[in-house]
């Protein structure tokens, strides 16, 4: 799974007339199946996207479509984790156990 951190680099005027084409591009990801959840930050200086496990490059290809970044409007820090647990309603989501190397 991933968390990705999302920062604004423009004011928040420009952030907010592209907010509906941003919501569209997270509703498309929501309904395909690639974001779990999403939301700005507090304060508001940028959003959080956790997403579900998938290969690196076919995320990055996300994100190279959200219009924020499109218009260089913000950046991303993606941080890969391996959710070994989870509540009951998000056991879909967690990667398999496997033995790691050494342990």
């Amino acid at each position: 799974m991933f968390v990705v951190l999302l920062e604004y680099t423009a004011p928040e005027s420009d952030i907010d007339g592209r907010l509906v084409d941003h919501y569209e591009w997270i509703t498309r990801h929501y309904d395909a199946g690639d974001f779990i959840a999403a939301g700005h930050r507090h304060p508001r200086n940028g959003a959080v996207i956790i997403a579900r496990a998938m290969s690196r490059g076919r995320l990055d290809a996300i994100l190279a479509t959200d219009p924020f970044l499109l218009h260089k409007l913000a950046r991303y820090d993606v941080i890969e984790f391996q959710a070994r647990r989870t509540i009951p309603e998000l056991a879909k989501y967690a990667d398999p156990l496997t033995p790691v190397a050494g342990q």
